[in-house]
């Protein structure tokens, strides 16, 4: 008997969960809508995860496989490319293993996915919390007016870059349901960096003509104070994660964007979203520089330049943007000087007023 295609694959990157992974698959097999599959790709976790997912295995019967890496990835990243290499659904959902969904998640999402035929389906907001789910908040760091109904957003690739720009966009994979036949015709997969996401996001709304927003809120993000994103690093670790992030990231979104045929033609458009992904990058070095000398970060930095294929390509809108920052800060000196030669007349005046009232 063929096996039918399920309309959702689930994907779950899995490393030391442990403590959590129970309740994300809880979560999943509470939903309401049952036409999904779900792949748990374990990145050589150290602790009882995989004992974990396996005695899931019964409840979920056929929908529910465990996957081994043969190496760890370090990040998300790979293990999610892994996982929708065997998928089959119609759509796919990205989850982290220490997160959960509300049981009407994929029944709220997945008909307005067929109804727009969209290529993605982007939630604007999400619940967050540290211990108690029932605690938790309502987040959402995009700006702009939220949508009050599911809106398809226009296909001016364009204006979605300068949306991108002003951070109109969440970042996170797991805030969105992604057609698996554009990820397979946009040959599209994760990158092997700790922001993995955000590249993929970057490239999501660059490229996916059907996009549409959302008010539906169906994450709970759980916030633990030892994950990859939240732990502290010393600051040359820091450094290293952060530049290769931001090479990697560099590179990936480079590549891509030069096989879609609207960046092809507009280069002003694909020099912006590149520095969409440099500047979120390089803001947060920023604050590195102001804590140790220059000498310390530049071989921690030429590390990572050198296994970078774009480096050029990097180096010139580097070198570029600190030319424009440099013409900028003129600008802006220019104006001080201004309003300083303004305010020392206008304290002359005062002197003048307070002059003649004594006399």
């Amino acid at each position: 008997m063929q096996k039918t295609i399920p309309a959702i694959s689930i994907v779950i990157p899995m490393y030391n969960s442990e403590k959590y992974i129970g309740e994300c698959l809880d979560s999943i097999l509470a939903q309401t809508f049952q036409d999904y599959e779900v792949i748990v790709v374990d990145d050589c976790s150290t602790d009882n995860s995989c004992a974990v997912v396996e005695s899931y295995i019964p409840k979920f019967g056929e929908k529910l496989r465990l996957i081994h890496s043969e190496k760890n990835s370090g990040a998300p990243g790979i293990p999610n490319n892994i996982g929708f290499s065997l998928s089959q659904g119609e759509y796919i959902s990205f989850i982290e293993s220490d997160d959960m969904i509300t049981k009407t998640a994929l029944e709220e999402l997945y008909p307005i996915a067929k109804k727009f035929d969209a290529d993605v389906v982007h939630c604007e907001r999400y619940f967050q919390f540290t211990d108690n789910p029932q605690a938790s908040i309502l987040r959402g760091y995009q700006t702009g007016e939220l949508v009050k109904e599911p809106t398809l957003i226009t296909e001016d690739f364009a204006e979605r870059v300068k949306d991108l720009y002003n951070r109109r966009f969440l970042w996170n994979v797991w805030t969105k349901l992604i057609r698996r036949k554009y990820i397979i015709q946009n040959n599209l997969q994760m990158a092997d960096a700790n922001h993995h996401d955000a590249i993929y996001t970057c490239c999501l709304v660059c490229s996916a003509p059907r996009y549409v927003r959302v008010p539906n809120v169906i994450n709970f993000y759980r916030i633990l104070a030892d994950s990859m994103s939240h732990r502290k690093q010393d600051i040359a670790k820091a450094i290293g994660s952060k530049m290769k992030s931001l090479t990697r990231g560099f590179d990936y979104i480079n590549k891509f964007l030069s096989t879609q045929e609207f960046f092809q033609k507009r280069p002003d458009v694909k020099h912006l979203a590149l520095e969409v992904w440099a500047m979120e990058c390089l803001q947060y070095l920023q604050s590195i520089y102001r804590q140790i000398p220059v000498w310390q970060i530049n071989p921690i930095i030429r590390r990572e330049l050198e296994n970078l294929s774009a480096k050029n390509d990097l180096m010139a809108f580097i070198f570029s943007r600190m030319n424009v920052f440099n013409v900028q800060l003129s600008r802006q000196n220019q104006i001080i000087q201004q309003l300083n030669a303004h305010i020392e007349k206008q304290n002359q005046v005062i002197q003048k007023l307070q002059a003649q009232l004594k006399d």
